[in-house]
């Protein structure tokens, strides 16, 4: 499990997520490169099992594509939380680590590698790397903020499902299993999560979805930390539905 750490670690500049994810809809056969600023591009809300209902804005974005296998760009983005369901304080404080998107600042940069292409269909690996500026409930003392590394490496396997030319209209696929893992300060840990977290904490996620039209998605996402002191608590897994528009 170490030699999974390390390696996750040293590969975790690299980045993508699937409620951020961009999906290349180029055809193998013939790709160009292009670089594009995005302000406001997408909105997503999100419940849980945790009982969070949150609203998160991509408040910018850098993509660049490549006309090889490359992907990669960077982001900033927003997310404030509208009901926090749990009576359990260190869930909640859970749920901002949990969700990719958490954070009421959260920057980061992912980048991917295609490893297969075909027609209607691709496989990459995929990684993201950033950190969350979080606003949580303290267990003791008065702090309310603090702030979380965060890092992924996975397989991004994207299909087309349906497409109808003439109408202009077309369905996606994608699933997404990935390694995962945070980083926080003992401090931090003590006043939000009474330490059943370690520094740094690892786990899997799994996420997959439908995009239609390239308008709008629905993903669903299952994270899960595996290294925890108190696995009845901040070790559970946490079921995600996010439906996100992109403008």
């Amino acid at each position: 499990m170490k030699k999974i750490l390390y390696l996750l670690i040293l590969v975790s500049f690299f980045s993508l997520d699937a409620q951020l994810l961009e999906l290349d809809y180029r055809s193998p056969v013939k790709k160009e490169s292009f670089f594009k600023v995005n302000i406001l591009k997408k909105f997503i809300g999100g419940v849980t099992t945790l009982g969070h209902l949150d609203f998160s804005t991509e408040l910018m974005g850098v993509d660049y594509k490549s006309s090889k296998r490359l992907m990669g760009g960077l982001y900033l983005l927003s997310t404030y939380t509208v009901i926090s369901g749990n009576k359990d304080v260190q869930k909640n404080n859970l749920s901002h680590l949990l969700n990719p998107l958490g954070g009421r600042l959260n920057g980061g940069f992912y980048f991917s590698v295609s490893l297969r292409e075909k027609e209607k269909s691709s496989l990459k690996i995929s990684s993201r790397m950033g950190i969350k500026g979080i606003q949580g409930t303290p267990l003791k003392g008065f702090k309310t903020n603090f702030t979380s590394n965060y890092g992924s490496l996975g397989l991004l396997y994207q299909r087309l499902f349906y497409e109808d030319a003439l109408e202009n209209k077309r369905i996606d696929f994608w699933i997404n299993p990935r390694l995962m893992m945070n980083q926080t300060n003992s401090e931090n840990l003590e006043h939000f999560f009474d330490n059943e977290l370690k520094p740094i904490s690892y786990g899997y996620g799994l996420q997959t979805g439908l995009e239609f039209n390239q308008k709008l998605r629905l993903v669903f996402l299952l994270n899960q930390f595996i290294n925890t002191h108190a696995a009845e608590s901040v070790g559970i897994p946490v079921l995600r539905f996010s439906l996100v528009y992109l403008r």
